[in-house]
C-alpha cells in the first residue's frame, strides 16, 4: 500500500487539544472541524491542506483526552498519512483504528519540506522524497486494510464530488 502526498509542516510538537479545540468537536459538524484542525498553532493549516496531503510534524504528538477527536479532524481537513518525530502510543493505534498511518521518522522529518512530495510505502515501511529513502516501521496486516478502505472512500468521494454525481 503505497500514499502520495505533498507534505504540509507544522514545527511543533502537538497535543490533542492544539490539533482541535474541545468546543469545536462537540459542535459535531465535520466541515467545521475541518476549517479549525491546527488553527490553534497554524490559522492558515485548513487553507493549504488538500485531500490526500501529509503532516509532517517536527515535534512529538502526544496523545491522551481528545486523542481520537485529534484524528478525526485531521482525516475531516483531508490528511492522508503524519509523520513525526515520536508519537503516543494511544494516539498512533486510534490513527490505525481509523485508517491514518502516524509514522514516526526523526531522521527524515528536518529534510521534509513544505508541499515536497512524499511517498510512503505502508507495508514495506519506506519513506521517500526528492530522492533519499528513510525506513519506517511498517503497518501490520489489519492496519493496512482500514488505510486501503479509508483511501478508497476518500477517492470515491473525491470521483462523485468532481463528476456532480451527489447533485440531485
Amino acid at each position: 500500500m503505497v500514499i502520495t502526498g505533498y507534505a504540509r509542516r507544522i514545527s511543533a510538537s502537538l497535543s490533542p487539544s492544539q490539533v482541535i479545540a474541545p468546543e469545536v468537536v462537540a459542535g459535531g459538524d465535520p466541515a467545521e472541524i475541518a476549517a479549525h484542525c491546527l488553527a490553534v498553532v497554524d490559522p492558515e493549516f485548513a487553507e493549504r491542506v488538500r485531500d490526500g496531503d501529509v503532516l509532517v510534524v517536527d515535534g512529538d504528538l502526544s496523545g491522551g483526552p481528545g486523542a481520537e477527536a485529534a484524528v478525526l479532524a485531521l482525516q475531516a481537513a483531508g490528511v492522508a498519512a503524519l509523520i513525526c518525530r515520536g508519537a503516543a502510543a494511544d494516539l498512533i493505534a486510534l490513527g490505525e483504528r481509523y485508517g491514518l498511518p502516524v509514522l514516526s521518522a526523526p531522521a527524515a522529518v528536518p529534510h521534509l519540506a513544505e508541499g515536497a512530495l512524499l511517498r510512503l510505502d505502508l507495508e514495506y515501511g519506506r519513506l521517500s522524497s526528492n530522492g533519499v529513502t528513510w525506513s519506517v516501521t511498517p503497518l501490520e496486516a489489519a492496519a493496512l486494510t482500514t488505510v486501503r478502505r479509508v483511501q478508497v472512500l476518500a477517492r470515491m468521494r473525491r470521483v462523485v464530488e468532481e463528476e456532480g454525481l451527489a447533485e440531485g
